[in-house]
């Protein structure tokens, strides 16, 4: 299933890189928040809805208020898809932007790999029927871990609904890589495992060319299963950590729940110069490498999904 899915014509690598620069180049010119620029994410969530459905899914908006501001996440499934009570997978990427910043890598980069992972996935025959697709708001200050946080309010209605979720995947800032050196640095984690590219006989944590899958202890499987899937064929080095205190994204209301989530990421702050800046724009970002990411992250869900 795997080689099927990556020699497909929809996977064409160029094809690829052009639809995810198109992603992040119509939403990546403006502020997407609340309280600089509501218009921006709402235009936003409207592109987001609109690509989703073109794939034949159904959304809907999670919608609550945050002051005077109505708020919303948007979900999407296939028509094919079993329930929430059913067994099933959720993918997620916020899709605001901190203030300040237009937000390409952060978080259009995860945004973009999201929705094309949705549109590969809908090429394959039931490729959609456990998966729950959600771009979340409020990720950024001032709702970060806030009650206002979009995660956090998902997170909590699958817990009152008794949603069977099997674990949550967190798109966090994937497209800024470089092989400078000094490029990197690392919060203290310890490290659970690493793969490497064929051919590549070391990883240098000091330099800024590699992926992170990160999880707390109630993930480890998740993390075990996801790692070994998605290290095969991957291009950039991976490290994955056991490290609850990295609590920096949408992963981590997940976790509160007792639901497993990972998040895959560039590692933003700890890398990208332009992280919460007005210069993180769509031209800074390595979309031949998105590709890959994109490539990947449906094949290994596919592959956990049907293991």
């Amino acid at each position: 299933m795997k080689t099927h899915l990556l020699n497909s014509s929809s996977t064409d690598c160029n094809s690829l890189e052009k639809r995810l620069y198109a992603i992040v180049d119509a939403l990546g010119r403006e502020e997407r928040n609340l309280g600089n620029n509501p218009s921006g994410l709402n235009r936003a969530a409207l592109f987001i809805e609109s690509y989703l459905e073109r794939l034949g899914m159904r959304t809907q908006r999670q919608t609550y208020s945050v002051g005077i501001s109505e708020c919303f996440n948007i979900e999407a499934v296939s028509e094919s898809y079993l329930g929430n009570h059913s067994p099933h997978w959720i993918i997620g990427a916020h899709y605001d932007s901190a203030p300040g910043t237009p937000g390409a890598d952060d978080n259009l980069s995860a945004v973009a790999i999201m929705l094309e992972s949705a549109f590969l996935l809908s090429q394959i025959p039931n490729g959609l029927k456990n998966f729950r697709f959600v771009a979340f708001t409020n990720e950024e200050p001032p709702y970060f871990t806030t009650e206002a946080m979009g995660s956090r309010v998902h997170a909590s209605s699958c817990t009152e609904s008794g949603d069977h979720v099997l674990g949550m995947l967190c798109l966090e800032s994937l497209g800024y890589f470089t092989n400078e050196s000094d490029s990197q640095e690392l919060p203290e984690i310890v490290v659970h495992k690493t793969a490497l590219p064929t051919g590549t006989n070391t990883m240098d944590p000091s330099v800024g060319n590699f992926l992170a899958l990160i999880a707390d202890e109630n993930s480890k499987g998740f993390l075990d299963r996801f790692h070994d899937v998605f290290a095969e064929g991957c291009s950039v080095p991976l490290l994955s950590a056991i490290a609850p205190d990295l609590r920096l994204s949408d992963q981590f209301p997940y976790w509160d729940e007792g639901i497993p989530a990972l998040m895959l990421t560039d590692t933003a702050l700890f890398r990208n110069p332009n992280y919460h800046r007005s210069s993180d724009l769509p031209e800074t970002l390595d979309y031949s490498i998105m590709a890959m990411i994109t490539k990947q992250v449906t094949a290994s869900l596919l592959l956990i999904s049907n293991g």
